[in-house]
């Protein structure tokens, strides 16, 4: 496969920049880089999900794309998933069509049991594999795996590396997109790395800590972090559990790459902390409730309707529908209810995630306010420079765990190896 001069932009921002790329058939080529940094979508114009802008795409024979979200029926079996997209597959009764799919699965080397359960009833590692089988079926000549370890245990991924191995000694080109360096290095022949869109390096031989060091800006942090907010001297930890500890008068930054656990610890929080404010990273799922009227999704935390005025949402009225609001709109009213009523704690997961330049300086400059006026903020986000520009404070989150507390001047010389695993 060979990508020539690939470009694709989703409005204002150019997710992937005059790329070129070749791939050799029977190699295992890693491309990784930060959340953001174009890996997906350069993949799936080159699986032919997404057009360029410009650019050409050749491909002699099937691409094969296993993606992180998983594309299955839940109410099917594993043998009829696997006969909805191979065309091989003969229907003449139930027992054929489970034959049929464990000979299919034993070829691929991929355990998987018996393939008369519903998938709905499988773990996410089965379901992960079955993804994986599914794409090997079709036989193709290169094969994209999109963070595919991302929901396997260690023995798990052990089985997908060796059929990955198998699968490039008989030429099938894979293409392996990550952010766990070791595992990269480990199963990997060449190495490309994106930022912003970008390939900033290709290499062969480059070890873990090279490969942070590329993934992240050389100068993260330095030109956007901020001194500390100068910390009171009555001011005292208002939460505390294992190696989180929120301040008052602080803001607290949670950065790693997606899937490392995030999303489970502002869960967590959501129930540790039921009476804190809290600003959900989907807010069309689980911050608005689309169907009432803005003033009735402030009710909910008991804050008047004149708080739209406060926050600049821009609505006929307050007994307009939430549903009905820009993006930016709805997430002032996600602000105006929950930092309305003043509270001690803020969670914040992804606060500006998709927003504009505009409603992104909003959001920042709420939370820079509740901090000075004496909250403790908890922000959970994937953007680097956000952190920088808010925290008083950084940690890394990486499979789960969180690092240590540092600085943000410490944190710009450690967070690229930390949030790769290599520190």
């Amino acid at each position: 496969m060979r990508l020539t001069r690939i470009t694709k932009s989703f409005g204002a921002t150019r997710a992937v920049d005059d790329v070129s790329l070749d791939i050799a058939p029977g190699e295992v080529l890693a491309v990784v880089g930060e959340n953001g940094a174009g890996k997906t979508t350069l993949m799936r114009i080159a699986a032919g999900e997404l057009a360029a802008d410009s650019g050409e795409v050749s491909e002699h024979g099937t691409v094969g794309f296993v993606h992180q979200h998983f594309l299955l029926v839940p109410e099917l079996t594993i043998a009829e998933n696997l006969a909805v997209t191979h065309r091989g597959f003969r229907f003449a009764s139930h027992r054929t069509l489970a034959r049929e799919a464990a000979a299919t699965i034993a070829a691929t080397g991929i355990a998987l049991g018996d393939v008369n359960r519903r998938v709905a009833d499988l773990s996410v590692g089965e379901k992960s594999k079955l993804e994986l089988i599914k794409a090997i079926a079709r036989n193709p000549s290169t094969l994209i795996l999109d963070e595919p370890t991302s929901v396997l245990t260690p023995h798990e991924s052990e089985e997908l590396f060796r059929v990955m191995r198998t699968l490039a000694s008989r030429g099938t080109a894979i293409v392996f997109i990550s952010h766990k360096l070791p595992e990269v290095l480990a199963v990997a022949q060449r190495v490309v790395v994106m930022r912003a869109g970008k390939v900033v390096l290709e290499t062969r031989g480059a070890t873990a800590q090279q490969l942070a060091r590329a993934m992240v800006a050389t100068d993260v942090g330095r030109a956007s972090a901020r001194p500390p907010r100068e910390r009171r001297a009555e001011a005292r930890p208002t939460f505390s559990t294992g190696d989180l500890i929120l301040h008052e008068h602080e803001i607290l930054a949670i950065v790693g790459v997606a899937g490392n656990g995030q999303s489970e610890l502002a869960r967590t929080l959501r129930d540790q902390l039921p009476h804190a404010a809290h600003i959900p990273e989907d807010r069309t799922r689980d911050g608005i409730i689309a169907g009432l009227s803005i003033a009735e999704n402030l009710a909910l935390r008991g804050v008047p309707p004149d708080a739209i005025h406060h926050y600049n949402v821009k609505a006929r009225s307050a007994g307009q529908n939430a549903g009905d609001l820009s993006g930016g709109n709805q997430q002032k009213v996600i602000l105006a209810r929950e930092l309305g009523r003043e509270p001690k704690i803020i969670v914040a997961a992804e606060p500006t995630r998709g927003l504009d330049l505009d409603a992104t300086a909003f959001v920042h400059d709420q939370l820079r306010t509740a901090a000075g006026g004496g909250a403790a903020i908890l922000l959970i986000t994937s953007d680097l420079d956000e952190a920088f520009a808010l925290a008083d404070a950084i940690q890394v989150i990486y499979r789960g765990k969180l690092s240590a507390r540092m600085t943000p001047e410490e944190a710009s010389t450690r967070v690229a190896n930390l949030m790769a695993g290599v520190a």
